[in-house]
């Protein structure tokens, strides 16, 4: 298993003992909401590296949530995330050096905004506008408040 893999995991498994677990998966799709903002900002500043590491960020931690899943006691719908968490590792893995890479977030983003907003549902937390997210996104927002 990967150092990064290991660190999401590590976060899922502190974040899930300080904080109710719907509140923690929120949380932690807001960091990869938030990865993935960032990851566009640098692909649009040519900061490569720079959007490899925040693409790893966001990809670490969907590893580390399907990790965790209940695949037992989730029965179906345990299954159905799992599909979903796979399907955004793998097409995360792809965006990096295309030449649509700002599009292919986006897309991303605005499937996850809603898993994310599900969870938010089920908490105390808010729910996070797609519209200020896909801002973030294109570059048209503020983006250092996601630092």
């Amino acid at each position: 298993m990967s150092y990064a893999l290991n660190q999401a995991i590590s976060a899922y498994r502190q974040a899930t003992t300080t904080v109710p677990p719907t509140a923690a998966v929120t949380l932690l799709l807001d960091e990869v909401l938030n990865a993935i903002a960032l990851a566009a900002k640098h692909t649009r500043n040519k900061e490569f590296e720079e959007a490899f590491l925040r693409t790893n960020r966001a990809m670490g931690i969907l590893q580390g949530l399907r990790q965790n899943l209940d695949m037992d006691a989730g029965g179906e719908v345990a299954k159905q995330m799992l599909a979903m968490y796979s399907a955004n590792i793998r097409a995360l893995s792809a965006v990096t050096g295309k030449k649509d890479a700002t599009e292919r977030y986006a897309k991303l983003a605005s499937g996850l905004i809603v898993y994310r907003n599900a969870w938010a549902e089920m908490t105390t937390l808010s729910q996070r506008s797609e519209e200020a997210l896909l801002n973030d996104i294109y570059g048209i927002g503020n983006i250092s408040d996601i630092g």
